[in-house]
């Protein structure tokens, strides 16, 4: 405890002793330049560096920023500069305004949600109460700061929080939590490459280090630290690592390495002329002559550091020069003066006792006022507590109250609406059944006009069938006249070429008309017939061979090969008129539409209770225009008979209207300039499950 306290008496000061003029002679230069709305940060920051120095001034360029930004109701956070303030009276020695300040700065940082200043007061708040030895106190603050800027990644706010909780385990002499934080710190500060952060980081391992006598570590962030110093050119931090390294050397017994950084320390001090650093070098060059065995040097050394500690009131140094010199009198054998500088020392030991006792009071007084004010501060949190409950129970009861006063106006509102809406839905409704009455009387007379019509349009569809089957009949009659005198013509044979060319001519004319009126005539029977098909047993494959010989040799003509793949036989149920015509209209399509060279195939199987016919050519295929009409009735498709054959845009009509009273199914498999392929899928009939195809 007494040598981390001797550690906060000379190091901390010298370490803010070792501010950046420059950068605070930049910053008045930027207040000279700058408008004076833009000062608020500047003047916190000159405050800040003036912290450990002239804490006086830390507390005025901060309350200066404050008065700033009231004067122009600026939105900043004046948790910061009442931080800064708590900081500079902290430095200053007074802990009770400094612990008021900090207090102020968390309350007013938790009113604005501003988390960064939350947790700057929460480190400051606990580095006052550790400094004044409450620890137990002391690390909560210490934790909530660092959850807090662990949570925001403010990695400069996490290492401020870890170097703080670092000197609490030292002082604790929890040294293995201690060397974790002062890792973590250091390593913090060297990602935000910040050298004076570093510097001190550096110093910090190395006094716990120092502490454990873990002397080699010790040197190792010692002469980092000293390296960092040079190039910021931080003379009182490098004057100060050099005596810690000479001290450790002299307690390593390397007494040439000692005097040597010693002397290089003393020599930056006496250039600086910093007298509170002066006391310590003389000791330290006192001590190596003494190692020496150097007696008349060393005296003379303990004796300066004697005067400069005396000038510069430092008791604790004042009393160990004694005691230094009580022990070089001791081993020169000069009794009378050692029993002198044993009494000084003796009495300044008792002088610093007091000292220390009458600051243990202070610390008490100040923690028993810090408990009384955190009483009283928990005792207020209670009676707010209570008066914000009473305030939201009546706020409650109010907005319960305005909440009914509300229902019930609505409510109102929306009965005179329902009913102002009712009323008006009632006249709508009686003129909308006016309405629907006239409406009722205009159907029923067109109800009887459009029965009038359907009767004359049946009448009409009749006589309209009757006359083309008539027309038919009778034309079919003279047509076949025709072809029979057109043969008789051939069959001369006196013609000459052409004339055998215009006979044929008129032939294929006639078959051309007369394949027409039998395509009428189908369909008109198909339309007005009856629409049930007349199942009879047959076998499917001989009818199907039948129907392909037959137009054999209409594709032998046109140089076209028909071929024809199924089973030895098929038996099979169904209507054979409806599946001749069905192969009929197919195969005369696929030649119709077939250029010579080609082939056609025909095949036909059972397959799951199913007969499957196809018909595949390899013509022109069918666009998807032509997928889309090809089964309605007189349309002509895009495609056209390749020998000037007729089309009249019934055949597949015809077809699809066999194959639905079939119960079956047409598909179509159609690739423009590659060819089609009709797949016809009929149900199997009574009888022909034990049919047995053969491959």
């Amino acid at each position: 405890m007494r040598v981390y306290v001797l550690f906060l008496i000379l190091f901390v000061p010298m370490v803010a002793l070792s501010q950046n003029k420059r950068l605070i002679d930049s910053l008045r230069q930027r207040l000279i330049i700058t408008p004076e709305k833009e000062h608020f940060e500047l003047l916190n920051t000159i405050g800040w560096e003036y912290r450990s120095s002239l804490p006086d001034s830390t507390i005025y360029y901060s309350q200066k920023a404050i008065d700033l930004a009231k004067k122009f109701n600026l939105k900043v956070s004046m948790a910061h500069a009442l931080n800064f303030i708590g900081v500079g009276y902290n430095y200053q020695g007074d802990f009770k305004k400094s612990y008021d300040y900090c207090q102020q700065a968390k309350k007013l940082a938790e009113a604005e949600g501003d988390s960064i200043e939350i947790g700057y007061s929460n480190n400051n708040i606990g580095r006052l109460l550790f400094e004044q030895g409450i620890i137990a106190q002391s690390f909560p603050y210490f934790l909530n700061g660092l959850k807090i800027f662990e949570k925001l990644h403010n990695e400069t706010g996490v290492a401020y929080a870890k170097q703080s909780l670092a000197n609490l385990y030292q002082l604790q002499k929890n040294y293995k939590k201690a060397e974790q934080f002062h890792k973590e710190a250091l390593n913090l500060r060297i990602s935000l490459k910040k050298p004076r952060d570093i510097a001190v980081a550096y110093s910090q391992l190395a006094i716990l280090y120092q502490e454990i006598d873990n002397l080699s570590e010790s040197n190792k962030y010692l002469l980092r630290s000293d390296s960092v110093c040079r190039v910021i050119q931080d003379d009182i931090n490098m004057a100060r690592i050099k005596i810690l390294l000479a001290k450790n050397y002299l307690k390593e017994g390397k007494l040439d390495e000692a005097q040597k950084i010693g002397e290089a320390g003393f020599k930056v001090i006496e250039r600086i002329n910093n007298v509170r650093l002066l006391p310590e070098g003389f000791l330290i060059k006192g001590k190596i002559y003494f190692a020496r065995k150097k007696y008349d040097q060393a005296k003379a050394e303990f004796s300066s550091a004697l005067k400069a500690a005396t000038t510069s009131k430092q008791s604790v140094l004042q009393m160990e020069s004694y005691y230094q010199l009580a022990q070089i009198s001791k081993f020169m054998n000069l009794k009378q003066e050692e029993m002198s500088h044993l009494n000084h020392y003796l009495i300044l030991k008792d002088s610093v006792e007091d000292i220390e006792l009458t600051r243990q009071v202070e610390r008490l007084q100040f923690e028993l006022e810090i408990q009384t004010k955190e009483r009283e501060n928990e005792f207020l949190k209670l009676q707010q507590a209570g008066t914000e409950s009473l305030i939201a129970r009546q706020r409650l009861g109010n907005i319960l109250l305005l909440v009914i006063v509300t229902f019930l106006v609505i409510l109102a509102l929306i009965i005179w609406q329902v009913s102002s809406r009712r009323r008006l839905v009632n006249h709508k409704l009686a003129n909308q059944n006016q309405q629907i009455i006239q409406q009722g009387e205009e159907i029923i007379k067109q109800n009887e006009t459009l029965q009038k019509r359907n009767i004359l349009l049946s009448d009409l569809n009749h006589e309209k069938n009757t006359l083309m089957s008539i027309v038919a009949h009778d034309l079919k009659s003279p047509l076949n006249r025709i072809s029979g005198l057109a043969s008789l013509i051939k069959m001369e044979g006196t013609l000459t070429v052409k004339q055998q060319e215009y006979v044929q001519m008129v032939k294929d004319a006639v078959k051309s008309g007369s394949s027409l009126i039998t395509d009428l005539l189908d369909v008109n029977e198909i339309e007005e017939g009856d629409n049930s098909a007349a199942n009879t047993s047959f076998d499917l494959v001989f009818l199907l061979k039948e129907r392909v010989n037959h137009f054999l040799s209409y594709a032998v003509l046109k140089g076209i090969k028909l071929d024809f793949r199924s089973p030895d036989s098929i038996p099979f149920v169904s209507d054979s008129s409806y599946i001749d015509r069905i192969l009929e209209n197919l195969i005369s399509n696929a030649i119709k539409f077939s250029k010579g060279g080609t082939s056609i195939l025909v095949s036909a199987k059972n397959e799951n209770m199913r007969v499957i016919i196809s018909v595949k050519d390899h013509g022109p295929g069918f666009t998807e225009m032509d997928q889309k009409m090809m089964y309605k009735k007189f349309k002509r498709l895009s495609a056209r008979p390749t020998s000037s054959e007729s089309s009249n845009g019934l055949g597949l009509a015809i077809v699809k209207t066999l194959v639905d009273r079939l119960g079956g199914s047409i598909q179509l498999i159609t690739q423009v300039g590659v060819g089609s392929e009709f797949i016809v899928t009929l149900p199997m009939g009574a009888g022909n499950t034990n049919a047995t195809p053969t491959k």
